[in-house]
């Protein structure tokens, strides 16, 4: 829930370390309604797959009605859409692509292979640019490769996500990737997003010259190269069919890394107490939240949450 909020006030810090704090909160809240809406339009189109599959959901379980969750959504959507309208009224040729993509996602990419996957990773590319929107006119063109990396690593963890739920989807008749192609097709091509993000991180310095100190952006960022390998590799040296427990487990591995990923940028651009301030409160609560779930959920250990 937290990761959205960071990468939109990671684009604002880049263009703008001195921005006003209204403008900075306005970064990370707009971006932060968006993903809680995405989750409730998730449970909402997903609601049928997730009566076969997954009943404890919200709504198979029937803490949440349909039409609840349908109406967070749009309401959450109309609210973020306001805020950034009014911060920057040029933000709108972002959110509108954000949320259709968002929402197609969710009723209609989802079972169309790298498709639904690439879809599901363009709304982190357009949250960069969002972010640097929130305090100039123009989002900067030096963002744009750091806005590509988003995108493809966002990409591939939604792939990990797919391969999570490779069982369900099945039953639920979803052509994902990885039903369609298989674990070891699923694997290679995580292993292409990996090299891909990886490769872009380790030259947007070069892109975003001064605007990053080297030193406090390959720091954090090899720690998470490193969960991210950690992740990764989970998944190549497990037995085929991987086994749903060790695909949870390795995006658990990702949910922290994209937190940092999401906030070493701010340290990187000289506001390392700002990172501190958001990136330790949001891995905490993000662990202590999976911890819950599981608890709840799956008693036997198997974790049950949002896994794109």
């Amino acid at each position: 829930m937290f990761y959205a909020g960071t990468i939109g006030l990671s684009g604002a810090i880049l263009t703008r370390p001195d921005a006003p704090a209204g403008l900075l909160f306005l970064a990370w809240f707009v971006p932060t309604l968006a993903w809680i809406a995405s989750l409730y339009g998730g449970d909402y189109f997903d609601r049928e797959l997730d009566g076969l599959t997954k009943p404890h959901r919200p709504i198979p379980s029937g803490r949440i009605r349909p039409v609840t969750a349908r109406n967070a959504m749009v309401f959450l959507i109309g609210a973020g859409m306001v805020l950034a309208v009014v911060v920057n009224p040029l933000t709108v040729l972002l959110a509108i692509p954000a949320t259709v993509f968002g929402i197609a996602y969710a009723r209609w990419l989802k079972g169309k292979g790298l498709w639904g996957n690439a879809s599901r990773g363009l709304p982190s590319a357009l949250t960069v640019l969002y972010g640097s929107m929130t305090v100039q006119p123009l989002p900067a063109p030096q963002l744009a490769a750091l806005s590509l990396m988003f995108w493809v690593h966002d990409s591939g963890s939604n792939l990990l996500g797919a391969l999570c739920d490779r069982d369900g989807d099945r039953r639920g008749g979803y052509l994902t990737y990885p039903v369609k192609y298989g674990d070891e097709a699923t694997v290679r091509g995580l292993v292409r997003f990996y090299v891909g993000w990886v490769v872009l991180a380790l030259l947007c310095p070069v892109v975003l010259g001064d605007r990053v100190d080297p030193v406090a952006y390959y720091v954090p960022l090899t720690v998470a190269i490193v969960l991210g390998w950690v992740s990764l590799y989970s998944v190549i040296r497990a037995p085929r069919p991987i086994d749903r427990a060790v695909s949870l487990r390795a995006h658990e591995i990702v949910v922290v890394e994209r937190i940092i990923l999401g906030t070493f940028l701010i340290a990187a651009a000289g506001r390392i107490e700002l990172a501190l301030v958001v990136g330790v409160p949001s891995i905490l609560l993000t662990a202590l939240a999976r911890r819950l779930m599981r608890r709840r959920y799956e008693p036997q250990g198997v974790v049950s949450g949002d896994s794109g």
